[in-house]
């Protein structure tokens, strides 16, 4: 089932993120920022984050990270392998004095792994930040 969420639902506050997905929210003036956020993101979790930014707001499950963003699994189980790419987000978010552009959801009602998704209004600063690359 496709979930997505409104710019304002409740659920964005509710995520399973800890200490860096809170903070300073990205905004239209950290258009710069993201530039260099992009560009210090390790290469595996730049096609997730961009799988991301192609589906604003939509919950999207780790299994259909590791198919569409990366291709398949490798053996690796999807919720560990996604969690392991994105780590490679680490050094671009300690440089942004941002929080995480991305938010997750533990697994919920019996299924296994996490969603993952980005707000409406990150999207758009970081696809006007590639649009000045």
């Amino acid at each position: 089932m496709t979930v997505y969420l409104a710019k304002d639902d409740g659920r964005w506050v509710t995520h399973s993120g800890e200490a860096g997905h809170y903070g300073t929210e990205w905004g239209p003036a950290d258009l710069e920022r993201a530039a260099v956020f992009l560009s210090e993101v390790a290469p595996q979790a730049l096609h997730v984050f961009e799988y991301l930014l192609r589906n604003p707001g939509r919950k999207i499950h780790c299994t259909e990270l590791v198919d569409k963003a990366l291709g398949g699994s490798d053996g690796v189980d999807p919720a560990r392998r996604i969690a392991g790419v994105l780590s490679g987000t680490s050094k671009a978010h300690d440089n942004s004095e941002r929080r995480y552009p991305f938010v997750w959801w533990e697994a919920s009602q019996g299924r296994a792994g996490a969603t993952y998704a980005v707000r409406p209004s990150v999207a758009a600063v970081f696809l006007a930040a590639r649009l000045r690359l």
